[in-house]
C-alpha cells in the first residue's frame, strides 16, 4: 500500500493548538504533547501498584480468544509495570465507523514509536466502552453501493432497545445474520467476500453478547499486533475499581464543583462546551435492568429512571456486595481510565480530546495525574477506481476530502455550458435593475407603490435565476455520466459531508483489499501524525 500524507485546511483549529504548544490548552492539560520531556516523565513515573491485578483482569477477559505470542508478551509486560498507550471506543455494528480501526491503529503506532524511541516496552490497550447504554449510537452502520453510487443505512432491528448496558445485551442472532446479509447485498462480490461472510458468521455463532462478538472481530484484525482489549464493564475489573467508585461517591460534590469550574474556564478561553450532563454525581447504577444515572438531592441519591432514593450508606453496601452494578460517566470514565493504567497517553477523537479540557481538575481532586493527550489518526483510503476518476478529472484529493466535491462539480458544469447565454441573463437582470430604480423614483413617496415596485422586480429576478439554474441542472442532465463519477467521488472522499472515516465501514475495505488488509504484512508502517494520511492499496 502506498501511504501519503496531505495537510488539509481545517475550520477547527484545536488540533493545531496542541501542534503549536498553545498556552491557552497548557492550562487545562497537565502535559505538553509536543515537548518530549512530557514522555519521558510519564515513562519514569512510579507504577501505580495494579498492573499485576489489572493485567490478570485483561488475560481472564481475553481468554475466550486464543491469543498471539505478541499478546501474552504485551500481558506479562504489563503485570511487570509496563507503561500503556490507551484509547477507547464504543461497540458499533460490524466494527462501527473506520475511524474505529484508526484509533487502534493510532495506539499501535504511538506504542511502537516509543518503545523505540525511549528504548522500553509500551504496550497498545483499547479499552470497549461496554458500559455504554445508547443503543441508537451502536445499532447502524453504512455500506457505499458501487453500483447506484449511494450510502446505505444499515441498520439492526430490535422490537424492545435496550436500557442497559450494550455488553449485557444479547441480540437476536438469527436478526444480526439478516442484517449482516443485507450490508453485503451492497457490496461488490469479491474473491474476499464469501470468507469475509464466514469470519462474520462464525463470529455471531460463537459469542452472545454485542460487546463480545465486537471484541472478537477486532481481535481478528489486530490480534498480530500483539493489542489487548478490556472492556469498561468487565465485572472484575469493576471489582478492581471498587475503592475509586468508593471515592468518587464520596467526593462527588467536589468532583462536580471542580468539573463546572473547569467547564466554565474552557468557555470563557473561548473553547466550545462539550459535555452536557445534569447530575452531580458522575457515576451509574444498574437497577431494574436499567442503566439508570444517579443524582444527589436533599441527602440521597436519587435514579433517573425511578423514584428511588438510596442512602450514602445502602449505596456504599451496593457497592460493597455487588460493584458489577456501577459504571461511570463521560465525568468519571477518563479518570477511572488512568486511575487503572500507568498510561504515558490517552488517544482520542477530535471531539473526544476537547472533553479532556474539561476534566483537569477533576483529576487534580481525584489525585490522577493526566496523561499526554493526543488525537487519533486520520486516513482516508482510495482505489483505482476513485484514482482514475481524480485524474480523469484532474482533481485536487485534499480540496475534496476537506471540502467536498460542489465546487468542482460546478466549475465542471460551468465550463460545459454557454457563458455567452448566462452572461446575457446576467446583463437583463442588471438592465432590469437600472429601470425599475427609475420606477422607483416616479412612486417616490407612495408607500404602496414603492412596495409594488420592489416585489416586482423581486419577482422578475427570481425569474432570471430560475432560468439560469434551469439551463444549468439541463447541463448536468446532459451530462449524466460525469455526474454520476462526482457522486462517486463524493461518498468515497466526503460522505455525508464529512471524512470517510466517520461514515464508512472497515468490512467495505477488507471485502475491498482484502481480509489482511489490515494486518502487519499488508498494512504500511504509519506516522504517528497530525495530517492527513491517504492510503491507496
Amino acid at each position: 500500500m502506498d501511504c501519503m500524507t496531505k495537510k488539509l485546511n481545517e475550520q477547527d483549529q484545536f488540533i493545531s493548538k496542541i501542534k503549536q504548544s498553545d498556552s491557552m490548552l497548557a492550562q487545562f492539560y497537565h502535559m505538553d504533547a509536543m515537548d518530549s520531556k512530557s514522555y519521558q516523565q510519564r515513562l519514569l513515573n512510579e507504577s501505580n501498584g495494579r498492573e499485576t491485578e489489572l493485567a490478570h483482569v485483561i488475560e481472564q477477559y481475553m481468554s475466550d480468544l486464543e491469543l498471539t505470542d505478541e499478546q501474552n508478551k504485551h500481558i506479562k509486560l504489563l503485570s511487570e509495570g509496563a507503561k500503556v498507550v490507551v484509547g477507547g471506543q464504543q461497540a458499533g455494528l460490524f466494527g462501527g465507523p473506520l475511524y474505529t480501526f484508526h484509533k487502534i491503529f493510532s495506539i499501535i503506532t504511538l506504542s511502537q514509536s516509543l518503545s523505540k524511541d525511549y528504548d522500553t516496552d509500551v504496550v497498545p490497550v483499547f479499552w470497549i466502552a461496554g458500559e455504554d447504554h445508547d443503543f441508537d449510537e451502536v445499532n447502524h452502520t453504512y455500506v457505499y453501493n458501487n453500483h447506484d453510487a449511494n450510502l446505505h443505512k444499515i441498520k439492526y432491528h430490535t422490537m424492545v432497545p435496550p436500557e442497559t448496558s450494550v455488553s449485557r445485551y444479547q441480540p437476536d442472532k438469527t436478526q444480526l445474520k439478516e442484517t449482516l446479509a443485507q450490508f453485503f447485498e451492497q457490496m461488490n462480490e469479491t474473491p474476499h467476500s464469501k470468507p469475509l461472510l464466514d469470519i462474520c458468521r462464525n463470529i455471531i455463532d460463537r459469542y452472545d453478547s454485542w460487546t463480545d462478538m465486537f471484541k472478537a472481530l477486532l481481535h481478528e484484525v489486530f490480534k498480530a499486533y500483539g493489542l489487548l482489549m478490556i472492556d469498561a464493564n468487565d465485572p472484575s475489573l469493576r471489582k478492581l475499581e471498587q475503592p475509586f467508585i468508593k471515592q468518587i461517591i464520596e467526593q462527588h460534590q467536589k468532583v462536580d464543583d471542580a468539573f463546572r469550574t473547569t467547564q466554565a474556564q474552557t468557555v470563557q478561553s473561548g473553547l466550545d462546551q462539550m459535555i452536557q450532563t445534569d447530575t452531580n454525581v458522575h457515576l451509574f447504577l444498574h437497577e431494574d435492568n436499567m442503566r439508570q444515572l444517579l443524582s444527589f438531592k436533599e441527602g440521597h441519591f436519587h435514579l433517573n429512571k425511578s423514584n428511588k432514593a438510596i442512602s450514602k450508606e445502602a449505596l456504599l453496601d451496593i457497592l460493597e456486595s455487588e460493584p458489577e452494578r456501577f459504571s461511570n460517566n463521560v465525568v468519571t470514565r477518563p479518570v477511572m481510565e488512568e486511575w487503572l493504567f500507568n498510561t504515558v497517553a490517552f488517544v482520542g477523537g477530535p471531539s473526544e480530546i476537547k472533553y479532556w479540557t474539561e476534566l483537569s481538575e477533576v483529576f487534580n481532586v481525584l489525585g490522577v495525574s493526566m496523561p499526554v493527550v493526543l488525537p487519533r489518526l486520520r486516513i482516508s483510503y482510495i482505489n483505482e477506481r476513485t484514482e482514475k476518476l481524480l485524474s480523469q478529472y484532474q482533481l485536487d484529493i485534499t480540496q475534496i476530502i476537506a471540502n467536498g466535491i460542489q465546487d468542482d462539480k460546478r466549475k465542471f458544469v460551468r465550463a460545459q455550458a454557454s457563458q455567452d447565454f448566462i452572461d446575457k441573463i446576467d446583463a437583463i437582470k442588471e438592465k432590469q435593475e437600472q429601470l425599475y430604480q427609475d420606477l422607483k423614483i416616479e412612486v417616490q413617496g407612495n408607500n404602496d407603490n414603492e412596495v409594488l415596485v420592489e416585489k416586482n422586480n423581486a419577482i422578475h429576478q427570481k425569474q432570471y435565476d430560475y432560468l439560469i439554474n434551469r439551463y444549468l441542472l439541463n447541463i448536468e442532465r446532459e451530462n449524466e455520466i460525469s455526474m454520476k463519477h462526482f457522486k462517486e467521488l463524493s461518498e468515497a472522499l466526503h460522505p455525508m459531508a464529512g471524512l470517510q472515516e466517520r461514515i464508512w465501514n472497515p468490512l467495505q475495505i477488507m471485502n475491498d483489499f482484502g481480509i489482511d488488509v489490515f494486518s502487519p504484512s499488508t498494512y504500511p508502517p504509519l506516522p504517528y501524525t497530525f495530517d492527513h494520511i491517504v492510503l491507496k492499496p
